[in-house]
């Protein structure tokens, strides 16, 4: 499901279901594009897309439309999806406008009354009112999944003029918008400039930025599922489909991916999670709960991310979901043990609580030589309360 902005980060049942509702209206209007994209009758991204002047093919935006659609029918809420699924998403809210025979049939799901019961037996007026017009009108769809419009045409050229001019003060107007992530909805011409103004990176320093953005995201994931109710009582794989859910925004995932060889050295085996970049491997993910410092099932899922890892990734990541009353004691047990674990590969060094945000998530960082090639296994701790 995409988040909607009418409710506050934490989402009481009411709210889960107006928001069901509203993504439900969403899956059936992408779902009949996706039916006219496998129809074969010619329809393609030219069909709905008022100008296709990016740098994204006809078979790119298709690929998007089911990646969208993925992301609707999920059962976890995205608080943020990419600008460029931003932009197609509103593309098709317009499309559909442009399909409907009334007003009347723009939204394809009826609100039920039970519904509609419960939002004015939970809301005091005024709120029952907001919500109610919001989830009925159409209108309000091109405002309540996006918390701004930076990723149409307009409004994304202005910030890159500002940018262009002075990037110094577009970090003072703009302090969290990341160019990078509009970088395929940019104008050719101005999306050369952006190129020229940024200068040609080293690939070492290229590689350093994707890996420490790599690390930030999967660490913001890490707040979001434990900040999440409905973590407290979830199994080892749903936890997994909550970090999957949350990454495939901004990377592209392979899911319990066979790849190298199993644990058993004998076939090929599974791995938690793969993640690519420009299609290219660029680390894998391995995931485990746990109630106590289970030394042989860490020790599995170690070995495990070295049996796969054939490359030799720079950063891999063991993320331990971690349900004890006393969190602390457990991360000084677990840190005792994997600092002096017996790797397959010489250790370096270590780093200890890098991240200090959060008493409730700590990390290790392990350094390990592999052939000459300084490489890392972070180790995230997050505390699961009872």
């Amino acid at each position: 499901m995409i988040r909607i902005d009418l409710f506050d980060t934490v989402l009481d049942d009411t709210s889960r279901k107006v928001m069901h509702y509203v993504n439900e209206n969403l899956r059936a209007i992408v779902k009949t594009l996706i039916d006219f994209l496998e129809d074969n009758n010619d329809f393609n991204a030219d069909d709905f897309l008022p100008q296709n002047n990016l740098r994204i093919d006809n078979e790119t935006w298709t690929k998007m439309v089911y990646d969208l659609y993925e992301m609707i029918t999920s059962s976890v809420p995205r608080d943020y999806i990419m600008p460029k699924y931003e932009y197609l998403l509103y593309i098709i809210l317009l499309w559909w406008e442009d399909c409907a025979d009334n007003e009347e049939n723009l939204l394809p799901i009826e609100l039920s009354q039970e519904l509609i019961d419960e939002l004015r037996d939970e809301y005091d007026d005024e709120k029952y009112n907001v919500v109610l017009k919001s989830i009925t009108d159409y209108n309000n769809y091109y405002y309540m999944f996006f918390q701004d419009h930076d990723f149409l045409p307009d409004n994304l050229e202005k910030m890159l003029i500002i940018y262009l001019r002075s990037s110094k003060f577009f970090k003072e107007m703009f302090p969290d918008v990341d160019l990078d992530e509009y970088y395929y909805l940019m104008p050719k011409d101005l999306q050369e400039l952006y190129d020229k103004e940024k200068g040609i990176c080293t690939k070492e320093t290229d590689t350093k930025i994707m890996y420490e953005e790599l690390y930030k995201n999967i660490l913001w994931c890490c707040e979001r599922i434990q900040a999440d109710h409905t973590s407290r009582n979830a199994i080892e794989d749903e936890l997994n489909d909550k970090l999957r859910n949350l990454l495939d925004s901004r990377y592209y995932l392979r899911d319990q991916t066979r790849q190298g060889v199993s644990s058993r050295g004998k076939q090929a085996g599974e791995v938690d999670i793969l993640v690519k970049t420009d299609n290219f491997p660029i680390s894998l993910i391995e995931a485990l709960r746990l109630s106590s410092v289970n030394e042989k099932y860490i020790s599995e899922h170690i070995d495990k991310i070295y049996k796969y890892d054939t490359l030799g990734y720079e950063y891999n990541f063991i993320i331990s979901y971690v349900k004890t009353s006393d969190f602390y004691d457990f991360y000084e047990r677990y840190r005792n043990y994997i600092i002096s674990y017996n790797y397959p590969y010489e250790m370096t060094s270590y780093d200890i609580d890098n991240y200090k945000q959060f008493a409730e998530i700590k990390t290790i960082e392990v350094n390990l030589n592999r052939e000459n090639i300084d490489t890392k296994l972070l180790h995230i701790l997050v505390h699961i309360p009872n």
